[in-house]
C-alpha cells in the first residue's frame, strides 16, 4: 500500500479527469482505471465453423465476467488501409483486425473478492521502533557514507502499516478505506486476474479461465498496462512510475547502486521483487568472496616462479649419469613417443600452480562458510520482506487451488479444518504420478550421461589426432586444446538438451497436476533443476574424479573401450587440476555469455518483428499509439520466465561453491556477470517486457532448498577435489613424511614411478621411440606411486597417500560442517525486531475484531476490571517507551 502522496499509482485511483499523459490508462470516460487488457484477433480467412466457435466462447466469457461485476470497454484497432496488402510469392492476403477489451473492477467488487482472497489491508500506521544497537545513529551514519545508496532517487519508499485480513463488514476500521487508492494497483490487478481465471466460457467443468482461452487462441494475450511510456530522451523529467524505475533501476548510471526493491514490488508484485532482492543480496555477498579469491589467485601467480616443483619440472638439465631423470612414457599408443618432462610439462606446471597452491585450502574453507552465512542472511531478509509485504503464511492460508486442478480432480473429501467438501486427489494416484515423473526424469539424466560418454570418445580421438602432428607446439599444447574443445562441445550439448527437456518437464508437471500454483512451480523447478544439474556438471565431475589413474590405468595396464581400440584419455603429468579449471571456465563463462546475449537479443528481435507486423495491420503511428497497443507489442512473459532467471543464477552458485577450489576467480566472474545481469534484466522488464501479473509470494519457493542442498554438497565436493584432484595431500605427505629437510625439493621425482620400456605390449609400444630426438632409455617415468618391477603394483607410498587423502576428506567435512552449524545456530532465522512487530500486529488485529463485534452486538462491551487496568497501564507505559515510527527500510 503506497503512501497517498508518494507514487503515481495513488493518483491513478483518484477518480479525476486525466491529462494526456495518463489518459490511456483509463476508459473513455477518463475516470475508470484499466486494470487489465484482453486482446483478440479477427482472422478473416479462418474456417467459418472455427471462427463461430471462437466467437461464441469469447462472447460467453465476456458476458460472464460482466456478471461477476467487472466492467469492460472494447476498442477496435483499425486495419491500415493506407498500406499495400502483402502475401507470399505475390499472393494477396487480407489483413486481420485486432481488438482490445479493457477491464475495470468497481470498488464494491474489489472489496468482495479481497475478502474472498484473504488480502491483508492496513489498520494502523507503524508506531513501533526497535531500539537496538545497529539502529539509530550507527545505522544512519553508515547509510550516509554508503557509496551504493541512491542519493537523487526518483522512486519513493512505501509507507509501512500494520495489517489484518480484510473483512468487508469492518471496512470503516481500515485506514484510507474512504479513499479511491485504498486498493493499490497490484492489489486491484491481483483481484481482477483471479476473477478472470475462474470465469467459465462454456458449460464444461474444464472450460474456464483466461489461460485456457489464450491457449486455444480465443484471446491473443492478457496483460496489465504499464503506467505510461518510457523516456525517449535522457534529459526529460520522469513523470510516471515506469520512468521512475527507468531512472533508478534500468539505467547503467545506477549499475553500482542498490536496487529500489520497494518500488519494484509496488510496480511488478512480490514474486518479481523477491527475485531481484535475492539476486541483489547474493551479488553483494560476492564482493568479499571475489576479493579473497582474486588475492588467492594473485598469490599463486606470484609464487609460481619460486615454486620448487615448477623449477624441478622446468629444469632442462635433469640428468644423472648421462640419462634423463624425467624421460617420460608416451601419452598415447603407438603414435606417441617418449619425451622430456620440461618440453611438455613446464607450461602446465606453471598454470596449474596459479590455481593449485598453498592458498587453495584456505579459500575452499572460506567459501564453504561464506555460502552458509549468505543463506542465513537471506533467510532473515526473506522473512522480513514477507512481513513488510504482507505475504507471510500466504501459501498456507491464502493460496487457492489452480483452476486446472479443480477442473480435473473430481473426487471430494471433507477438510478436517474447514469441515467443507474440497477437491481431493487420492494418495495412491498422487504418488503414482510422482514416481512416474521421477522415472522419466531419471531416464533423461541417463541420456545426459550418454552424451558425456560421447564427449569422452571425442576427447580420446581428437587427442590422438593432435599428438600425431609433426608440429612440436601442437603436440605440447594438445592437452589444453583437447580440454578446451571438449568443453565447447559439452557447452553446446548442455544448451540443446535443456530446451528439449523443458517441454518434457512441462508435460510431466501438467500430468502430475499439483494443487496450487506454488506447488506447480516447485514441482517443475525440482524436475528441471536436477536435470540441469546433471546436464551442466556431469562433464566437470568426470574431469575432476574419473580421469585419474584409478579409472584410466597406467603403463602396461591401460583401461580401454570400443573393442580395445582406444584407451581412456588421462590427465597430464601435473594431474587433472588444470583440465578441471579449463572445463569450469569455458562452461561457466560460456553459459553466462549465452544467457545474457539471449536475454537481450531475443526480446529485441521479437519486438522488432511485432512492430513491423502491427504497422501492417493498423493505422496507428508511433506518436498516437495508445498505451494498450504499445504494451501489446512488448514481449510477453510466460509463467516460466522467472524460472530461467533463477536457474541461471543457481547454476552459477553451484560453480562458485562446489568447484571454487579449482577456480578461485569464479566469485569475481560471477560478480561481474551479476552486476550486468541485474541491469539487463531491469532493461527488459522496463523497456521490452509487458508488465507482469502481480503474483504474490512469501519466499523463493523450492530454490532455497536447492541452494541449501548445493551448499551442503559443495563441502563434500571441495573436500574430494582437494584430496584427489589437487596435489595438496601428496605435497603434505612429502613435506611431513618423506622429505629429509621438510621442503618440496625432490617432490616431482618422488611422485613419479618407473616403467621398463621393454615391458610395453605391442599395442602400446611407440612405433618410433626416437621420434622426439631423444635416445631411448631403459626406464620411462609416469605419475603415480608404483613399484619399479613387474607387475608394477601400488607401492607403500600409494597407501600412505591414499590414507592421508581419506583422512583429509573426513577432517575437512567435520571441521567445516561443525563451523557451519555453529554459524547457522548463532544467526536466528527471525530477527528479534520482527518478532515484536508480528506480536504488535496480532494484538492490533485482535483489538479491531473485538471492537467490531461489540459494535455490531455480537459481543458485549468489556467491563474494565483490575487486571485490564494493569494491562492497559502496562501497555501505555510500553508505548511511551517506544521510539518514533521506524524509518522505511529498502
Amino acid at each position: 500500500m503506497s503512501d497517498k502522496s508518494s507514487l503515481l499509482t495513488s493518483m491513478e485511483m483518484s477518480g479525476k479527469k486525466r491529462d494526456d499523459a495518463t489518459k490511456d490508462l483509463y476508459f473513455e470516460d477518463g475516470e475508470r482505471v484499466i486494470d487489465y487488457v484482453l486482446a483478440y484477433e479477427i482472422v478473416e480467412n479462418e474456417a467459418p465453423e472455427i471462427a463461430k466457435k471462437k466467437a461464441d466462447w469469447r462472447k460467453t466469457y465476456l458476458e460472464n465476467i460482466i456478471n461477476e461485476g467487472l466492467e469492460i470497454e472494447e476498442t477496435i484497432s483499425p486495419k491500415n488501409n493506407n498500406k499495400e496488402e502483402y502475401g507470399t510469392f505475390g499472393e494477396t492476403k487480407k489483413e486481420d483486425v485486432i481488438r482490445f477489451v479493457k477491464v475495470h473492477a468497481p470498488f464494491n467488487i474489489l472489496c468482495e473478492y479481497a475478502e474472498d482472497l484473504k488480502m491483508k489491508m492496513p489498520i494502523k500506521d507503524y508506531d513501533i521502533n526497535i531500539n537496538e544497537w545497529y539502529h539509530g545513529k550507527l545505522h544512519s551514519m553508515i547509510e550516509n557514507i554508503d557509496p551504493f545508496v541512491i542519493r537523487d532517487k526518483h522512486t519513493r519508499d512505501e509507507k509501512k502499516f500494520f495489517v489484518k485480513v480484510f473483512d468487508q463488514e469492518q471496512l470503516s476500521q481500515f485506514i484510507y478505506s474512504d479513499k479511491p487508492f485504498f486498493f493499490s494497483t497490484i492489489e486491484r490487478r491481483r483481484i481482477v486476474y483471479s476473477i478472470l481465471e475462474k470465469t467459465h466460457y462454456d458449460k464444461g467443468e474444464l472450460d474456464l479461465g483466461i489461460d485456457n482461452l489464450q491457449a486455444n487462441g480465443i484471446f491473443l494475450d492478457i496483460y496489465p498496462l504499464h503506467s505510461g511510456p518510457v523516456k525517449k530522451n535522457a534529459k526529460d523529467t520522469p513523470i510516471n512510475d515506469r520512468q521512475f524505475l527507468q531512472e533508478d533501476w534500468a539505467s547503467l548510471k545506477r549499475i553500482f547502486k542498490y536496487q529500489p526493491i520497494e518500488a519494484i514490488r509496488s510496480y511488478f508484485g512480490e514474486k518479481v521483487a523477491l527475485y531481484f532482492a535475492w539476486l541483489g543480496l547474493y551479488t553483494t555477498f560476492l564482493v568479499p568472496a571475489a576479493i579473497v579469491g582474486f588475492f588467492c589467485f594473485l598469490y599463486g601467480v606470484i609464487s609460481a616462479y619460486d615454486s620448487p616443483i615448477v623449477k624441478e619440472v622446468c629444469n632442462p638439465n635433469n640428468q644423472t649419469d648421462g640419462t634423463y631423470k624425467f624421460y617420460m612414457c608416451p601419452l598415447c599408443d603407438k603414435i606417441c613417443s617418449y619425451y622430456l618432462l620440461h618440453s611438455q610439462g613446464c607450461i602446465y606446471s606453471k598454470i596449474t600452480h596459479f590455481f593449485d597452491n598453498d592458498s587453495t585450502l584456505f579459500f575452499a574453507v572460506f567459501m564453504s562458510l561464506w555460502a552458509t552465512i549468505y543463506l542465513e542472511f537471506w533467510k532473515r531478509k526473506e522473512i522480513s520482506l514477507a512481513y513488510e509485504w504482507h505475504t507471510m503464511d500466504f501459501e498456507e492460508e491464502e493460496e487457492r487451488p489452480r483452476p486446472e486442478y479443480l477442473a480435473k480432480v473430481t473426487r471430494l473429501k471433507k477438510n478436517p479444518v474447514t469441515m467443507k467438501m474440497e477437491p481431493y486427489m487420492p494418495t495412491t494416484q498422487r504418488y503414482t504420478r510422482l514416481f512416474g515423473a521421477f522415472g522419466v526424469v531419471l531416464f533423461f539424466m541417463v541420456l545426459v550421461l550418454s552424451a558425456v560418454v560421447g564427449v569422452i570418445i571425442f576427447r580420446a580421438a581428437f587427442y590422438i589426432f593432435l599428438i600425431g602432428q609433426r608440429n612440436e607446439t601442437v603436440r605440447s599444447r594438445s592437452k589444453m586444446v583437447v580440454s578446451a574443445c571438449a568443453a565447447c562441445v559439452n557447452l553446446v550439448a548442455i544448451n540443446l538438451l535443456k530446451f528439449v527437456y523443458q517441454r518434457i518437464a512441462v508435460k510431466l508437471t501438467n500430468w502430475e497436476n499439483p494443487r496450487t500454483a506454488t506447488d506447480y512451480e516447485d514441482s517443475f523447478t525440482i524436475k528441471m533443476f536436477w536435470f540441469q544439474f546433471v546436464n551442466t556438471y556431469a562433464s566437470i565431475f568426470y574431469v575432476a574424479f574419473f580421469k585419474s589413474e584409478f579409472f584410466v590405468g597406467s603403463p602396461g595396464n591401460y583401461k580401454r573401450f570400443t573393442s580395445q581400440k582406444f584407451r581412456f584419455d588421462g590427465c597430464s603429468v601435473q594431474g587433472c587440476f588444470l583440465e578441471l579449471t579449463i572445463q569450469l571456465v569455458i562452461i561457466m563463462v560460456g553459459q553466462q555469455i549465452i544467457g545474457n546475449t539471449m536475454e537481450i537479443l531475443i526480446p529485441f528481435l521479437k519486438n522488432k518483428y511485432r512492430n513491423w507486423r502491427y504497422e501492417k495491420l493498423t493505422s496507428y503511428t508511433a506518436s498516437d499509439e495508445p498505451q494498450w497497443v504499445t504494451d501489446f507489442e512488448g514481449e510477453m512473459q510466460t509463467k516460466f520466465s522467472l524460472f530461467w532467471q533463477y536457474l541461471e543464477i543457481v547454476l552459477q552458485f553451484g560453480f562458485v561453491t562446489m568447484f571454487v577450489a579449482a577456480f578461485p576467480l569464479a566469485p569475481l566472474v560471477a560478480l561481474l556477470n551479476n552486476i550486468i545481469e541485474i541491469r539487463l534484466d531491469a532493461v527488459n522488464f522496463i523497456h521490452n517486457f509487458r508488465r507482469t501479473h502481480p503474483s504474490p509470494a512469501e519466499d523463493i519457493g523450492a530454490w532455497y532448498g536447492i541452494l541449501a542442498t548445493l551448499t551442503m554438497f559443495s563441502t563434500i565436493v571441495n573436500a574430494f577435489v582437494l584430496a584427489f584432484t589437487s596435489e595438496l595431500i601428496p605435497r603434505l605427505v612429502w613435506i611431513y613424511y618423506k622429505s629429509p629437510d621438510g621442503k618440496l625439493d625432490g617432490f616431482t621425482d618422488w611422485s613419479m614411478s618407473k616403467f621398463r620400456v621393454a615391458d610395453f605390449l605391442n599395442d602400446s609400444m611407440p612405433e618410433n621411440p626416437t621420434k622426439n630426438g631423444i635416445k631411448q632409455q631403459e626406464y620411462c617415468r609416469y605419475p603415480g606411486f608404483h613399484e619399479d618391477t613387474f607387475p608394477y603394483k601400488y607401492s607403500r607410498d600409494y597407501w600412505v597417500v591414499l590414507t592421508a587423502r581419506l583422512a583429509f576428506v573426513i577432517a575437512f567435512q567435520a571441521f567445516v560442517l561443525t563451523v557451519k552449524e555453529t554459524i547457522a545456530y548463532l544467526i536466528p532465522d527471525v530477527p528479534k525486531s520482527l518478532e515484536l512487530k508480528i506480536k504488535r500486529e496480532k494484538y492490533l488485529a485482535e483489538q479491531h475484531d473485538r471492537v467490531h463485534k461489540e459494535k455490531v452486538g455480537k459481543r458485549k462491551p468489556k467491563i474494565l476490571g483490575l487486571t485490564d487496568s494493569i494491562n492497559n497501564s502496562t501497555q501505555q507505559n510500553y508505548d511511551e517507551r517506544l521510539e518514533p515510527a521506524m524509518s522505511p527500510m529498502v
